[in-house]
């Protein structure tokens, strides 16, 4: 498949006096870095300087914390610790990181045309935007965001996991770039939006969380996905105006990583959350290992949160007993499961805490008979396991329901009623086996 930005490269060596190629560095060297290349007149009208020390034009801007509502306290690191344990404990200097580029996709057609960073330098954030001005001119800007990322202590991007790094990491093969990659450790803020506000938001993307979570909205804010023609445009034909809305659009996502950080912490400081919020915020806790936080969390849920986040909480809880080796605990959390909602989920731990733990099948029989007259499609096999296997062991033989129950075995169990067909639940191998051993007795 021929790509766009190969289309082209291919059309510039053919001679398209449209489109401007970088020309090529011969043998082993490189072009000296304080030339700029040809044509920069409309990148400079963006406000784009040429950067001699490393190659590439850069378009500079300090924000004071104060205009965007943030303090500088909120970013130290002691309280972003909450948020991810990738944070490290010692602080440093932390890097947000975004990137527009010509597709979607990580393939070797996708090239990151506008870099954007920022980071904090007292009361203002610090912001820097790199533009790419020819193809095949990237090789200065991917050097010189390895020594970024490099220079950093904490990185924070928005899928930047899955996107931005990876494509970068690509473009360094591509480009020629032989260095190690940074070892910088990073926080990316999707996966902390999806674990902590997906029961609020439709979407996860960062204008979601800008318009849901901040209730911020950008005013004649260009689409992403009307970026990459736009610098198409600009190859074709010199005319960076139209890169303008690009530049906004990435300052913007660079300032939210900011503000979205900072909700973030905030929200999982607050003590007295919306309602809603109490279950995802049990499972961030029990994620990270904040085990008795969890269990609070999840206790609230089960509380004071609305239908059906409410039981999901309790059933977590319980589970996190369970796994913690608390029976007495979790006992009562199924109890109190199984009165307030009859899940079967709830039955089937009690039932086994009954039988094992505390050696009453009489009583786990009695509650599993109640549990399977209740229980959705699929529960109810299992349910009938357990009260076929429970009157074995109580009553010596299990017996079938009186005719005229609501739900008669017959319909899906094989075999009828008879010990028989108890056995041949449990496997041939194991059914067969029993069965010589009865004829032997």
């Amino acid at each position: 498949m021929v790509t766009q930005p190969l289309r082209l490269r291919l059309a510039a060596l053919q001679g398209d006096s449209r489109l401007r190629l970088a020309p090529r560095p011969s043998g082993h060297g490189h072009e000296p870095k304080g030339t700029p290349p040809e044509g920069a007149v409309g990148i400079r009208d963006l406000g784009f300087a040429w950067d001699e020390d490393r190659g590439i034009f850069v378009l500079r801007e300090a924000i004071p914390l104060a205009e965007l509502g943030l303090r500088p306290g909120a970013f130290e690191f002691s309280r972003l610790g909450a948020v991810s344990a990738a944070v490290p404990p010692e602080g440093g200097r932390l890097l947000l990181f975004d990137l527009e580029t010509t597709g979607l996709q990580r393939g070797a057609g996708t090239v990151p045309f506008l870099y954007g960073w920022g980071w904090l330098d007292g009361p203002r954030l610090q912001l820097e935007q790199w533009l790419l001005p020819q193809l095949g001119a990237e090789e200065r800007l991917v050097e010189a965001a390895v020594s970024q990322l490099k220079a950093a202590e904490l990185l924070v991007t928005y899928n930047g996991g899955s996107y931005d790094l990876p494509l970068l990491r690509s473009r360094m093969v591509m480009a020629g770039v032989d260095r190690a990659w940074p070892a910088t450790p990073h926080l990316d803020l999707l996966p902390v939006v999806r674990r902590l506000f997906r029961h609020r938001l439709e979407r996860c993307t960062l204008r979601a969380a800008e318009v849901e979570l901040l209730h911020l909205k950008r005013e004649g804010d260009l689409p992403g996905r009307e970026a990459p023609e736009r610098f198409w445009q600009f190859l074709r034909n010199g005319d960076a105006a139209p890169l303008a809305a690009v530049v906004r659009h990435n300052r913007e996502d660079v300032i939210s990583l900011l503000r979205l950080l900072d909700h973030v912490v905030q929200h999982l400081a607050v003590e007295d959350p919306d309602p809603s919020d109490w279950l995802s915020l049990g499972r961030f806790a029990e994620a990270r290992g904040r085990l008795e936080e969890a269990h609070t969390s999840y206790h609230r849920a089960e509380q004071l949160s609305p239908a059906p986040l409410d039981r999901v909480g309790a059933l977590r809880r319980a589970r996190l007993l369970r796994r913690q080796d608390r029976p007495t605990e979790a006992f009562a959390a199924w109890t109190s499961i199984w009165e307030r909602w009859h899940d079967p989920e709830a039955a089937e731990a009690l039932c086994v805490d009954l039988e094992h733990r505390q050696a009453d099948p009489a009583s786990a029989l009695e509650l599993a008979k109640l549990a399977f007259r209740e229980a959705p499609v699929g529960w109810d096999q299992r349910f009938a396991r357990r009260i076929w296997r429970l009157e074995g062991r109580v009553g010596g033989v299990p017996q079938r329901p009186e005719p005229g129950a609501d739900r008669p075995w017959a319909a899906w169990l094989p075999g009828g009623a008879s010990y028989q067909a108890w056995l041949a639940l449990r496997g041939p191998e194991r059914g067969r086996r029993e069965r010589r051993l009865t004829a032997v007795g």
